[in-house]
């Protein structure tokens, strides 16, 4: 069974779960998910977009009474109990419209999962049956004014009181999603002044809010301060230890980074089929602009962009579903395992379907900008997801700092894998026996190189740098974005390598390749940006350019477009 971190060292398997793998419950939950949203959700759009939460939480109460936020509640608790697939596949669907979507997700995601998470028996039983069929709607609040990125700096206090029996709250959180409505909000306050502790804290408890906030997106969902003025909190409300909030907050943003770079697959697929339909509605010159060349590129963009988002995504949750699952692993600690991974997740399908999502609006022209079109929503709501479940650049660092601490408290071999990947470099024809029934043979060897480079030469970078490196944030944003594409790169071709004797095998192929086409010359920037700073040989980039042979990414590309407008 592979740990976090194993996709490093070792070739990816050919055998990663993918969307094609789906059961008959799930494939028929994606439909009854697809079907609310289109006959519920979209025929009330309007009235979300412009700011009616009432219509958001009464949605969000018929989705709870279709069992769509209980498929992840313990089947102890009044749940069903069900894999992450079923909720990854719900969490796809729901992007018919993000503002519901950021809802749905913040009520159930994280907002109800540090209760599954960290609460004792008797919280799960107060809290987890409501929760479940929204009878009470959940929010999360970590985020204050002055401590965005900072999360763990949080100014509200948690003051004693009467022994302990009680805790009094103060302080103001900020951009809370649910907050206008929410029943149950999480809560991180400093017991003290000093000891950050999470709290389940009930609205009736005396909680104010702030007006909503007047954003750029996402105007459908809400979003305000979460004011606390001497909230008195019963002991019995604490979540988890005193002192031990940072693990329920980092473990509870483990797994909303999963989501939200999920959700991005399942907003690339809507966005795709949206501009597709346009482009061959839309005529200029005579004929339907999907048979200009440029329309294809962009099409073709977002269809492998959007493959190797879902590729990821359910190669990442199938992993956490067998350790959680199949090695009876605690529920976190199973997101706590694959956290690097759903951190590549979170910052690759953001900034993949930020590129979607701009392609489709200028595949509309103008009318792309006009707010009756669906694009010109979509590109205001996709922003924020560089924003929130930490920045991207928050990120960037992120991944290389949990790999080295990881290494340096030998949950991995690091210098282990060091070693091979030399022997890999210096003996490359076994890398080419080992793939040689692969899908995109020629682009997962380049994979490969890249991936023993950047542990040949990272280790190098490091040891120069030592604990300077922290202070060397361009490098440490290198090392991750060469990471994201080898990730992201591979889960599409191994997708494609499972299915490479069906019907759609060599359009699978294509989307695999093209990925890996149009991100290599970031990788091999990425390089050079690295080595330069620690004065490295810079040759290494240049024979890694050079590893990739050189295709022709137009007729590639017109091939995806083809096969694209025939399929969805």
């Amino acid at each position: 069974m592979p740990n976090g971190c194993d996709f490093m060292s070792q070739i990816v398997s050919k055998d990663i779960f993918t969307p094609e793998d789906l059961n008959e419950e799930q494939k028929m939950l994606a439909q009854t998910v697809e079907k609310f949203m289109k006959e519920e959700v979209l025929a009330r759009e309007q009235e979300i977009e412009e700011g009616n939460h009432e219509v958001v939480k009464d949605l969000l109460k018929k989705a709870g009474e279709l069992g769509f936020f209980a498929i992840e509640v313990p089947q102890e608790y009044g749940g069903l109990g069900l894999d992450k697939i079923s909720a990854l596949v719900v969490n796809e669907m729901m992007m018919y419209n993000t503002s519901f979507a950021v809802s749905s997700e913040a009520h159930i995601t994280i907002g109800s999962h540090p209760i599954i998470f960290f609460g004792n028996e008797a919280q799960k039983r107060k809290y987890l049956p409501d929760l479940a069929y929204a009878k009470k709607i959940a929010a999360y609040a970590l985020t204050e004014p002055q401590a965005g990125s900072d999360a763990l700096n949080a100014k509200t206090t948690a003051t004693p009181l009467n022994g302990g029996e009680y805790f009094v709250l103060n302080g103001t959180k900020q951009f809370i999603t649910n907050a206008g409505f929410a029943d149950i909000f999480v809560v991180f306050a400093k017991v003290n002044g000093k000891d950050f502790t999470a709290f389940i804290v009930e609205r009736e408890f005396g909680v104010k809010t702030g007006k909503e906030e007047k954003k750029m997106g996402q105007k459908g969902s809400s979003t305000r301060q979460l004011i606390l003025e001497d909230v008195k909190v019963p002991k019995e409300n604490i979540l988890g230890e005193i002192g031990k909030g940072h693990k329920v907050a980092l473990n509870t943003l483990n797994l909303g980074r999963m989501r939200l770079g999920g959700s991005a697959g399942g907003g690339g697929k809507i966005l795709t089929k949206i501009a597709l339909d346009y482009a061959k509605d839309r005529k200029q010159f005579g004929k339907p602009i999907i048979s200009f060349p440029l329309i294809k590129w962009k099409i073709a963009n977002m269809a492998s962009k959007t493959f190797a988002i879902q590729s990821s995504s359910y190669r990442i949750t199938n992993l956490i579903d067998q350790k959680w699952l199949g090695e009876k692993v605690d529920e976190w600690q199973a997101f706590e395992e694959f956290a690097v991974e759903a951190t590549i997740l979170k910052v690759g399908g953001s900034e993949f379907l930020w590129h979607i999502v701009d392609e489709a609006v200028q595949i509309h022209g103008g009318y792309g900008y006009l707010r009756e079109y669906k694009v010109e929503n979509a590109y205001r709501d996709e922003r924020v997801n560089r924003i929130y479940e930490g920045t991207n650049e928050i990120n960037r660092l992120n991944i290389p700092e949990m790999i080295l601490r990881r290494a340096m408290r030998g949950r991995i071999d690091f210098f282990g894998w060091v070693q091979r990947a030399q022997k890999n470099l210096d003996s490359p024809d076994e890398i080419k026996k080992q793939i040689a029934e692969y899908s995109a043979k020629e682009e997962l060897f380049a994979l490969e190189i890249a991936k023993a480079l950047l542990l040949t030469e990272s280790q190098k970078v490091f040891s120069k740098f030592g604990e300077e490196i922290q202070n060397e944030q361009e490098i440490l944003a290198a090392f991750s974005d060469i990471l994201i594409g080898i990730f992201l790169g591979e889960s599409a071709i191994a997708r494609a390598t499972k299915h490479k004797d069906k019907p759609y095998g060599r359009y699978y192929e294509n989307m695999a390749r093209f990925v890996v086409h149009t991100y290599w010359p970031k990788i091999v920037q990425s390089f050079e940006i690295m080595l330069l700073r620690a004065g490295l040989r810079l040759e290494l980039a240049e024979k890694l350019y050079r590893t990739l042979p050189r295709i022709d990414v137009v007729e590639l590309s017109r091939e995806i477009a083809d096969t694209t407008a025939e399929v969805l």
